[in-house]
């Protein structure tokens, strides 16, 4: 009897370990955004139709397609190599950025549901730039997989949001009188091989 106790007392340690360890699957796939960008008085900036960029993400890599299609940003987690595009040509980022102080964070009360999916909401203060964030929970990504990413920026918003992405983002800036909305459109879940990630990979 005892034995058969202490068998069942590790079979329930051994559970409770699982458990603790457990953590919801990783997002891979591709979210496309709109964006506006207006004056703070509402009057309307650059784009008469809210361009569309694609943003590509699976494991420790992404790519950011923007309104016509063109690659705009890479990153490759296993070299730890960013790049930035323009008129088709890759620049690699020097692994050389200072890491600016990090925004004020501000987690507030409200919530939103986006394409079915329920978002949580905080706000980001730097200097006169404020950004309110809503993020969906259920997308979420490894933060430690983009802690070197030399786009710092992105690693502190993933930390802001513990990897949730966002799926609509409001910047203010008070000090250059524009606002800029970006929010998604489409959320498709995908699986996208390594070789996606490349300074030559169609977008898809």
């Amino acid at each position: 009897m005892l034995r058969k106790m202490t068998v069942a007392c590790a079979l329930l340690l051994l559970l409770a370990a699982q458990l603790a360890n457990f953590s919801p699957a990783l997002f891979s796939g591709c979210i496309v955004y709109e964006s506006e960008y207006q004056t703070l008085a509402g009057e309307t900036l650059f784009y008469a139709v809210k361009p569309k960029s694609w943003f590509y993400i699976q494991g420790n890599n992404f790519k950011l397609y923007d309104r016509n299609k063109q690659l705009s940003e890479l990153y490759i987690g296993e070299a730890n190599a960013l790049y930035t595009f323009a008129k088709g040509q890759a620049k690699q980022v020097a692994d050389t950025v200072r890491r600016p102080a990090p925004a004020a964070l501000t987690c507030l009360p409200a919530t939103a549901t986006i394409l079915g999916y329920r978002c949580h909401l905080l706000r980001l203060t730097e200097g006169r730039v404020s950004t309110l964030v809503f993020y969906a929970p259920e997308l979420r990504v490894s933060v430690a997989a983009f802690r070197r990413c030399p786009n710092p920026g992105w690693y502190a918003l993933l930390q802001a949001t513990d990897g949730a992405l966002p799926l609509r983002t409001i910047t203010i800036d008070t000090e250059h009188d524009v606002s800029a909305t970006r929010e998604a459109v489409a959320v498709t879940p995908m699986l996208l091989p390594a070789a996606d990630f490349t300074t030559t990979a169609p977008a898809r």
